[in-house]
C-alpha cells in the first residue's frame, strides 16, 4: 500500500513532469528553443527517475523486507525454502531497487509454498 504522504508526493511530481511537458510540446517546433527543451526533457527525467525511486524504495522495499522476516521467523527449519530464505535475508541489503519487485515475487513464492507445509504439517501459519 502507497502512503498518503508518498501519493501526494507523487501526484505533484507527475503534474510537474506534465506541466514541463506541455511546455516542451509547445516550443518543440521552435529551433532557437532546443537548449531550453533539452534542459526540460532532462529536469521531466529527473522527476520521474525520484518518482520511481521512491515508489520502489517505500513500497516494494519494505514489502520485500516484511516478507523476507516473516518467511524466516516462520520456517521451523525443514520448510525446503531454508535456503532461499537465507539466501534473500543475506542479500537483501544488496539488492539494486530495480531488482526489488522480482525478488519481491521470489519472496512471495517462498511464503505461499512455506503456508502450504505448514498447512500440511498442520503448524501455524506465517505471522507477517
Amino acid at each position: 500500500m502507497i502512503s498518503s504522504d508518498l501519493t501526494r508526493d507523487i501526484k505533484v511530481s507527475i503534474k510537474t513532469a506534465m506541466g514541463q511537458l506541455n511546455y516542451v510540446l509547445e516550443q518543440v517546433d521552435d529551433e532557437q528553443q532546443a537548449g531550453n527543451i533539452l534542459l526540460q526533457l532532462k529536469a521531466v527525467r529527473a522527476i520521474l527517475d525520484k518518482a520511481i525511486f521512491e515508489l520502489l524504495d517505500d513500497v516494494y522495499r519494505k514489502a520485500m523486507a516484511e516478507k523476507i522476516s516473516s518467511a524466516h521467523q516462520n520456517c521451523p527449519g525443514n520448510c525446503g525454502d531454508e535456503d532461499n530464505i537465507e539466501r534473500l535475508r543475506r542479500l537483501f541489503p544488496e539488492f539494486s531497487l530495480e531488482d526489488v519487485p522480482q525478488k519481491l515475487k521470489e519472496a512471495e513464492g517462498v511464503e505461499i509454498r512455506l503456508k502450504k507445509y505448514l498447512s500440511e504439517k498442520n503448524l501455524d501459519t506465517p505471522h507477517p
